[in-house]
This record gives C-alpha cells, structure tokens and sequence, in this order.
C-alpha cells in the first residue's frame, strides 16, 4: 500500500515537474508561473492563462488537463484507499 501511495505522489509531482517545464519552453515563461499555470491547469482551478497562450501552449494544456485529471484522480482513490484500510485495520485489531 505505502508503494501506492509512494507512486502516487511521485506521479503528481512529475505531472507538475513536466507541466512547468513544458510551459517554460513552449511560452518561454518564467518558472513561477508555469509552475503556476501548471497546479491551476491540473487543479482544475480555471483561474485565467497566465498570458495568453500560443496554439501549441493550448494543445499542451488540453493535454495536461485531460492526464492531470486522470492522475488526480487515481491519486485521490490510492490516499483514500490508504486512509480506509488503515482506519479499519486499526478499528479490527482493537476489537481482537
């Protein structure tokens, strides 16, 4: 369980590393806000662009919204699963 959940942040942290990175090259920003960009683009927050984006900066951005989403997700499920089993293994050795 702990290596899911070990995968799970190493996934959500390379999801931001490549987002940043990516928004640096692409759009030529600065690292502050294409990491910005990036939490806002995967966070689902849909606060505005940080500057307007170029044709290739909105296919990059359809695509990390459509991982991020998918990586959020399974993310969530493996932290929740942990917090589950662990609560309930917890409740099941004490009644033993």
């Amino acid at each position: 369980m702990l290596r899911r959940l070990a995968f799970a942040g190493a996934l959500l942290a390379g999801l931001l590393m490549i987002g940043t990175i990516g928004y640096m090259i692409i759009e030529s920003w600065s690292l502050l806000d294409s990491l910005f960009m990036t939490v806002i683009t995967v966070g689902t927050v849909g606060f505005r662009e940080v500057q307007p984006l170029s044709p290739a900066g909105q296919v990059f951005t359809m695509l990390l919204i459509i991982i991020g989403i998918g990586a959020l997700g399974f993310s969530l499920g493996v932290f929740v699963d942990f917090l589950v089993e662990g609560r309930l293994r917890g409740l099941l050795e004490c009644d033993a």
